[in-house]
């Protein structure tokens, strides 16, 4: 179940981005993998290097304190997202904004939350 929702993060970041009108199109497999390195650093920091469950991913989508885990990361997106392709920070910022949110709602609806 972990590979496959390890899978459909990549999958939804790699159609948002692809669709992004702001995203040129010679850096679209580098933002994208920028969004998902970003997101696994973040995650890995948040959930330690041990096992990770299901349950302990519904939990960190859920967050603390009304702040999700893409707002946590929003700003390791963005820069994540500019320092690999050069892509100015507003415009990285941006990105970020419009896919982040999605993958958000998409991962919890494939974990049932």
């Amino acid at each position: 179940m972990l590979n496959n929702l390890l899978g459909a993060v990549g999958d939804y970041v790699q159609n948002a981005v692809a669709t992004n009108a702001e995203v040129p199109s010679h850096q679209k497999s580098s933002v994208a993998d920028s969004i998902v390195g970003a997101l696994k650093n973040g995650a890995l920091s948040q959930l330690g290097s041990g096992n990770v469950n299901l349950g302990q991913i519904g939990n960190l989508l859920k967050g603390s304190a009304g702040s999700s885990f893409t707002q946590q990361n929003h700003s390791s997106v963005v820069d994540a997202i500019a320092a690999k392709t050069g892509i100015n920070p507003t415009v990285a910022h941006s990105i970020a904004s419009a896919v982040l949110p999605g993958l958000e709602s998409a991962v919890a609806s494939k974990l049932g939350l």
